[in-house]
């Protein structure tokens, strides 16, 4: 009965001091939602390898109470998402608390020990926000400790040292200047790609920590804010401006010439798609236009990425994005928008006019099908050429050839050739590893791809 009595007004003064979802107010701290919302009734096994103990958001120094035992089960209460209930390992019910992201559970001393969650450790703290989608779970934790667990999610921990250094502080000033994405929703980040892929402790490498412990603090600032240090794969060659992809221009994130990103992973690929697949592919994005005949590329960025295409069918057409398109195909079948397009049917062209040229990895008629020529001068430097015509002085004279890229899949395949891998804004992971590699420090990789930013203490 005493127990209870206690427990009771513990209760009380949370409710009657926590209101409001528990955001992170302290800018050493974080909220990540981590792993999937778990439905009514469904139970959320948290451990600890000591006494757990329940917190106060505000107050994580002294514990509000103990709790009965290293492991607890935790539920929305029944027909309420704003409480949780609390049972032990033997189900026994122990207390009800709030569902609002204010009480945190954790190892008896503090943060620097671990909590389990279904069996995966995280540091810090777990708390819980129920809404009707369900029961949200929370690690709360300091950002340095949270980016123990996303370095090694983003890029390969066997990297060179100055490229997890980059990696560190590009994910570091990302989190920072994201910290309101979720905020409606009562967290301050997800552990998937929408915000940084987060692995907890048992993602952890020596490697990548070293790089978050030998920056610690260190974020890229431009114009006295912190940047929002978005990356990607691999540029492919060149990086893109924002404005060309998301639509809005951000000073520091605008197309550099990135040679470092060349012969490296991703910087090449080729897919081949039967118009079947692509037919099912558009029809499970919404998209009926009967059976596609042809694919016309409208639009490429000065880099050469896909801005508008158009799909011709049987029954219609439809104007997509170059990211709209890779986003119903799968992004890992279409990497980047850096793409051209071919196809395997027979050009059946025998006149005396047509132009063939090594295009990539195969040979092609230029007219009908542009693609990527290269042009290498008598410096020994390559440049790369894709206009929509292409003028050359023969034995004949000067000619001038259209090279609209526009491919007919009625026939066959549709073969799409492209270079690097996402979205090509800001620091090319893998151009940032061969930087290292070549002797660039992690300031200089991350003033190649920012322009403009100074990196500072936070």
């Amino acid at each position: 009965m005493k127990r209870t009595t206690i427990v009771f007004a513990v209760l009380i003064m949370i409710l009657i001091q926590t209101i409001s979802y528990g955001i992170v107010e302290d800018m050493d701290y974080i909220d990540v939602k981590i792993g999937k919302t778990y439905e009514a009734l469904e139970r959320v096994r948290v451990s600890t390898d000591s006494i757990m103990a329940i917190y106060q958001k505000n107050d994580k120094e002294d514990p509000l109470m103990e709790l009965p035992g290293d492991t607890m089960y935790i539920s929305m209460s029944l027909g309420r998402s704003d409480e949780i209930d609390v049972y032990d390992d033997s189900n026994t019910y122990v207390t009800t608390l709030p569902a609002n992201g204010t009480v945190l559970f954790g190892a008896e001393y503090g943060q620097d020990n671990f909590i389990g969650v279904d069996g995966k450790e995280y540091r810090g703290y777990i708390t819980f926000i129920g809404n009707r989608n369900g029961l949200y779970v929370i690690n709360h934790l300091g950002i340095e400790s949270y980016l123990y667990g996303v370095v090694p999610k983003e890029i390969p921990s066997l990297s060179s040292e100055e490229a997890l250094k980059a990696q560190a502080v590009a994910a570091r000033s990302y989190a920072y200047s994201t910290m309101n994405k979720h905020i409606n929703e009562g967290f301050n980040v997800c552990d998937t790609t929408h915000c940084q892929v987060y692995g907890g402790y048992e993602a952890e490498q020596p490697t990548t920590n070293r790089a978050v412990d030998e920056t610690r603090g260190l974020v890229a600032e431009y114009d006295g804010l912190i940047a929002s240090t978005v990356f990607h794969s691999s540029s492919g060659g060149h990086t893109e401006s924002s404005e060309n992809v998301w639509g809005g221009r951000v000073p520091y994130l605008v197309a550099v010439d990135d040679p470092y990103s060349l012969n490296t992973t991703n910087s090449n690929w080729e897919v081949s798609m039967d118009s079947d697949s692509l037919n099912q592919k558009l029809l499970s994005g919404g998209i009926d236009i009967g059976e596609v005949i042809s694919i016309d590329i409208k639009e490429k960025t000065e880099s050469g990425r896909v801005v508008e295409l158009l799909i011709n069918g049987s029954s219609g057409s439809a104007e997509l994005s170059g990211e709209k398109f890779r986003s119903l195909i799968g992004t890992t079948t279409i990497k980047s928008t850096l793409f051209s397009l071919g196809d395997n049917s027979d050009t059946g062209n025998g006149g005396n006019n047509v132009i063939y040229a090594a295009s990539e990895r195969r040979i092609q008629i230029l007219e009908g099908d542009r693609g990527q020529i290269s042009i290498i001068s008598d410096d020994g430097r390559v440049r790369s050429y894709s206009d929509e015509s292409i003028t050359v002085v023969g034995d004949r004279g000067v000619s001038t050839y259209e090279t609209p890229e526009t491919v007919d899949i009625s026939r066959g395949n549709v073969v799409i050739s492209g270079r690097g891998f996402g979205h090509g804004i800001g620091m090319s992971q893998y151009g940032a590893i061969e930087m290292a590699k070549q002797g660039f420090d992690f300031e200089e990789i991350l003033e190649h791809y920012y322009t403009g930013i100074e990196i500072t203490k936070y």
